[in-house]
């Protein structure tokens, strides 16, 4: 009992110094958003209904009262995360240790893994949805052991918040009950009647989240931009290489189509332990054990699903969307290795995997909050030394609706106009009512055309929203100052030119065409009474500054 204590101790302290490195970053578009949906005047469902079609509830419920206790800065935003995100390497040993004689390996891997270690201080919803999937696994391991009501009671309880948590998790929970009612039918009817009735009380729980997700397809359905992008096989390959590697690659957050540079140190830190945990997973699945075999065809299984599910673009497979499979990927495939290998020898590659691991950790983290910087608070830093203030107004075309380096009432206030979100809704206020219902049909392509040769904004409704909302509130002298992200940069070009470049629109290249008539158009709209002072570059941004007159 004193041995576990200590050894949990030791795993809480590497746990939390390890992500503690990333505690003060500053937030990025995608935590920004957690932050814009749990203030949300309106409420979260409001939000999650109307902005943001492609999230359940259940993290913003919790971090909206987090901060209601703590406050909103970026390390309080980040603690919520980082408890769950740290407790997941205890659990992980505790958990193991149930059916593994090394349990220190995985949870010590769970702890150093910079994929682990990275989205557990993500002002997202990914580290308490793997906390919730390793709690379910530490429950199914107890009813498996023990037979009990209890234990099935706390995994259908504990499989009902996955999906209200993260949306992608019903692919866990599908999984789950495939594999292990299969399991159970061919080894103990008896069980698997019990297990049945409790699954059935969990589909009931869960129609509310099937509802939810069906307006969600009704809705993206009927967008101007309504798909996902094309799976490769270079996309399968990221997530494992970032699952198993001692490295993850610096485009972490969303899907690469980039070649690798195979050198000897990517060979070593990244080919080499891909290759090793894929081998001990691989024998877990074919374990004589067949509840450990179970267990291992419940994570393949969600795996595959994610895969089939991205080759129909329903979503897309990148490496955070499956992250609550690392924990136990981990486990099983160290099970599978020690089974496999000499454990002395296999002791020794372990440890030198976690000393390489822990050392990219300390180096990313200080090349991941110089990045987050200038990615979305350096608009805000440069604000400042404009010297603006709240009678001035900030355009940003990307992260609009989530201005959180703009809450301070002594900053310049946003236009709430994010273009990705207002062009994509065709009830949104870009779009005239008698325009809505060809914009959510196959005739909005011939619309664009037409809208794009026409000697005038887009539509009346945007027009008075801007006039509203910038013109009639930027005082004479003040400044409208235009963000631009990025290479969204290149959308800034005259009417004429749009109009030589777009001689139809098609589904490759609606989105261009349309931010390129967006920005013709806010322009148009600002030289109505704002004279151009001057444009530059810095950082990721490029500004261009109007003086009202």
């Amino acid at each position: 009992m004193k041995k576990n204590i200590f050894i949990i101790l030791f795993l809480v302290i590497i746990a939390f110094g390890l992500r503690f490195l990333y505690i003060d970053s500053a937030l990025w578009y995608d935590e920004a958003c957690s932050w814009a949906t749990s203030t949300d005047n309106a409420g979260i469902m409001h939000n999650l209904l109307n902005v943001d079609l492609q999230h359940t509830p259940l993290y913003f419920v919790i971090l909206k009262f987090w901060m209601k206790i703590f406050g909103q800065s970026e390390t309080v935003l980040r603690s919520l995360s980082l408890i769950f995100g740290a407790l997941i390497v205890p659990f992980s040993y505790l958990v193991s240790k149930k059916i593994s004689k090394n349990a220190i390996f995985s949870a010590l891997i769970c702890a150093a893994s910079p994929l682990l270690v990275l989205f557990s201080v993500e002002v997202r919803m990914y580290s308490l949805v793997v906390f919730l999937v390793m709690l379910s696994i530490n429950f199914l391991i107890d009813f498996e052991q023990k037979q009990d009501k209890k234990s099935l009671l706390k995994l259908v309880a504990t499989n009902i918040l996955i999906p209200y948590t993260f949306v992608g998790g019903i692919l866990y929970n599908l999984s789950l009950f495939l594999c292990y009612s299969t399991y159970l039918y061919k080894n103990n009817k008896n069980k698997f009647r019990q297990y049945l009735k409790f699954e059935i009380i969990e589909f009931l729980f869960l129609i509310p989240y099937f509802i939810l997700i069906t307006y969600y397809a009704k809705m993206r359905s009927i967008f101007v931009i309504s798909h996902e992008g094309v799976l490769k096989f270079a996309h399968i390959v990221d997530a494992i290489r970032n699952f198993f590697g001692a490295t993850i690659e610096p485009n972490i957050y969303w899907v690469s189509n980039g070649t690798y540079n195979i050198n000897f140190w990517f060979t070593i830190l990244v080919i080499i332990p891909c290759i090793y945990f894929i081998i001990g997973f691989i024998k877990s699945l074919k374990s004589e054990d067949k509840f450990v075999k179970t267990l291992s065809c419940i994570l393949f299984m969600n795996f595959i699903l994610a895969i089939i599910f991205a080759i129909f673009k329903v979503n897309v497979f990148t490496s955070r969307y499956i992250i609550y499979l690392l924990p136990p990927v981990i486990m099983l495939s160290i099970m599978g290795l020690f089974k496999k290998y000499n454990p002395k020898t296999l002791r020794v590659c372990l440890i030198l995997f976690l000393v390489t691991c822990g050392i990219f950790n300390i180096q990313n983290s200080a090349i991941m909050k110089k990045n987050k910087e200038l990615a979305f608070k350096s608009s805000a830093i440069e604000a400042d030394i404009l010297g603006l203030n709240p009678d001035d107004i900030i355009i940003l075309p990307f992260g609009a609706d989530a201005p959180y380096y703009f809450r301070s009432l002594t900053r310049p206030r946003v236009f709430n106009s994010d273009f990705h979100k207002i062009a994509r809704n065709p009830y949104g206020v870009y779009y005239d009512k008698s325009d809505s219902k060809i914009m959510a049909g196959k005739g909005k392509y011939k619309l664009i055309l037409n809208k794009i040769n026409e000697d005038k904004v887009f539509s009346e409704n945007y027009y008075n929203y801007f006039i509203n909302n910038v013109t009639n509130t930027v005082p004479i002298g003040r400044y409208a100052v235009i963000a631009m992200y990025g290479t969204d940069n290149n959308a800034i070009v005259d009417i004429k030119t749009l109009r030589e470049q777009v001689k139809e629109i098609n589904e490759n290249n609606i989105l261009d065409s349309l931010f390129k008539k967006y920005m013709c158009d806010t322009i148009a709209l600002l030289n109505m009474n704002f004279k151009f002072v001057k444009s530059y570059q810095k950082d990721n941004f490029t500004y261009y500054i109007f003086q009202k007159i």
